[in-house]
């Protein structure tokens, strides 16, 4: 019998995926949909979309990858991590076991073999992590090259399915109606308003990108220019504050989730970075945000070392540079 080549796997495991996720992402939003795409180009590979459907002549020009050997990252055959008690100098803060466990630890600890745990790298800044990383993606492309024609394919299937140019309904908010919008060629949404002269509104609109959904509109965070020149880019909270002129969001650029704060002025677009009040200099970082009782007050919720949620804060006079 043949073996399935890595490549073969690759493109059984996506057709599983489509299968299993199509009436979804039929009734998915244009977001949703994109993110199942780019789950897809992992296996694939990634190309730029420039039509045509499915077809036999564009499955049947697919040619083996060519014959190349993988990266092969260096073992560290005397590295180890210790299972149990706590090895001499361990950081009392980073807990062995769980605090409702009633199980003894190991003592003496066991030490565990760990010959790849050279790879973590928590701040992404070792140059031979990276490397590596790198030859591992071009590998990756290189095996699944011939898969780019059928990349193509289904990327134009999945498109002919949805409207990408699209808004979500209006809801009221004070003197105005807030919506989000998507653009046809773009990959993040827009967040807009328009203004609340009534208690109703009828939406008139001709179905192009360029067309207000509601008169007067204006946009007040667009996320695809946060995401311009960034490898990586997730808003998290969007918060306009009680006087309607200032908005707060939270924005990743790193995948890790790790997201920051920022306050936008609506008059006059400035946009601030908060920082750590503890004169670092470091970026907040934040899980959740919202306004208090006025513009000069923010409530946020912190996280611990395991990245877990764990305090929340209040922020009062979050413009000066020493806010309490």
């Amino acid at each position: 019998k043949t073996k399935m080549t890595a490549a073969s796997r690759s493109l059984s495991a996506a057709i599983l995926l489509l299968s299993r996720s199509s009436s979804s992402f039929i009734q998915g939003t244009a977001r949703d949909k994109r993110a199942l795409f780019r789950h897809s180009t992992k296996l694939f590979g990634t190309s730029t979309p420039n039509g045509g459907g499915l077809s036999s002549s564009s499955t049947s020009t697919m040619s083996p990858p060519k014959n190349i050997s993988p990266p092969i990252p260096r073992r560290e055959e005397d590295r180890v991590v210790y299972a149990g008690v706590a090895p001499e100098g361990w950081d009392v803060k980073m807990p062995r076991q769980s605090n409702d466990s009633t199980e003894k630890l190991l003592d003496p600890a066991v030490p565990i073999p760990d010959p790849y745990g050279w790879l973590r790298d928590d701040k992404r800044e070792s140059k031979e992590i990276l490397d590596y990383l790198k030859a591992e993606n071009e590998y990756s492309q290189s095996v699944t090259e011939h898969l780019k024609g059928l990349q193509e394919t289904l990327y134009q299937e999945f498109l002919s399915s949805i409207q990408e140019t699209d808004y979500t309904t209006p809801r009221p908010r004070g003197n105005y109606w807030y919506y989000t919008r998507t653009f046809q060629g773009l990959s993040y949404r827009t967040y807009c308003r328009a203004p609340k002269t009534t208690d109703t509104y009828s939406i008139d609109w001709d179905g192009t990108k360029d067309s207000p959904i509601l008169p007067g509109e204006e946009v007040y965070l667009d996320v695809n220019a946060l995401a311009k020149d960034k490898p990586y880019c997730s808003v998290g909270s969007v918060k306009i504050s009680p006087s309607k002129t200032l908005l707060a969001y939270s924005v990743d650029y790193s995948g890790d989730e790790k997201y920051e704060m920022h306050v936008k002025n609506l008059e006059t677009g400035e946009d601030v970075a908060l920082k750590e009040v503890d004169g670092s200099g470091d970026l907040l970082e934040v899980d959740g945000l919202v306004w208090g009782k006025d513009d000069e007050t923010l409530y946020y919720v912190t996280m611990d070392e395991q990245h877990r949620p764990y305090r929340l804060f209040q922020r009062k006079n979050w413009k000066s540079e020493t806010p309490t």
